[in-house]
Order: C-alpha cells, then sequence, then structure tokens
C-alpha cells in the first residue's frame, strides 16, 4: 500500500495535508442550517443574540474536519429555564448542536461550551 502512496503522493496530498484556506465566519456558517424562530418574535431576537455570541467564539476555529461533515449540521434553541444552568450540548447521529436562547456575552457562551466538553462522559477517550 505504501509504494501506492509513494508512487501517487500528489494525488494523496489533499488527504494527508491541510489544503484549505483559513476558515472565514461566513464560511463556517454557510457549513450549518439554523433552525430560527420565527421572523420578529422574541425567541428569534434571543436566537440572534446568542448566535452572535457564537460567532465570536468561532474566531477559535481555524478550520473544519479534515473529512467534513457526512451531512450539514444544523443549529436548534432552547430556553434557559429560570434558576436552571442547563449547558449546550450536541446530537451526533442528528448532527444537531443545541444552544441557549439569549446568551449575549461570548464568554459566558464560551464558558459554557467549554464546561459542557470538558465535562461529559467519554469526551477525550479514544
Amino acid at each position: 500500500m505504501w509504494d501506492l502512496v509513494m508512487d501517487n503522493w500528489i494525488a494523496f496530498l489533499p488527504l494527508f495535508t491541510n489544503m484549505q484556506e483559513p476558515l472565514s465566519k461566513a464560511a463556517f456558517k454557510a457549513i450549518f442550517s439554523f433552525n430560527y424562530s420565527i421572523r420578529g418574535s422574541n425567541h428569534r431576537e434571543a436566537e440572534e443574540d446568542t448566535i452572535f455570541s457564537w460567532e465570536m467564539v468561532l474566531n477559535m476555529i481555524e478550520a473544519v474536519p479534515a473529512l467534513g461533515f457526512p451531512r450539514k449540521p444544523c443549529i436548534e434553541f432552547y430556553i434557559q429555564e429560570a434558576g436552571q444552568h442547563r449547558l449546550p450540548y450536541a446530537s451526533t447521529c442528528a448532527m444537531c448542536l443545541y444552544l441557549p436562547r439569549g446568551i449575549t456575552e461570548e464568554d459566558k457562551l464560551h464558558k459554557m461550551l467549554f464546561q459542557a466538553t470538558r465535562d461529559s462522559l467519554g469526551f477525550g477517550k479514544v
């Protein structure tokens, strides 16, 4: 197998190297589908606040996964109940990220995302 790779190294170059352009905010947003509430509703306004904070967090992301996504991931929103601290979560089966509505501070969303990944069962285990 290695001989095949060595003989055809140019064909394998995209597989073994990162040949992508730096990831822009617009390019990253184009990867996702957003399931917003009806335009003009209070939920929609809160969802747009959360997405603005999420876009600021995206500044730390340099590239999409090397093999991409099997389908377009979605963003869904949930209501943060009064007195509750529900962290963002994801469904890998549905390729969906669930974010709380109304997060207006980038740092708060970043901390919530960090805690959600750090504290989840099995995260970081191979």
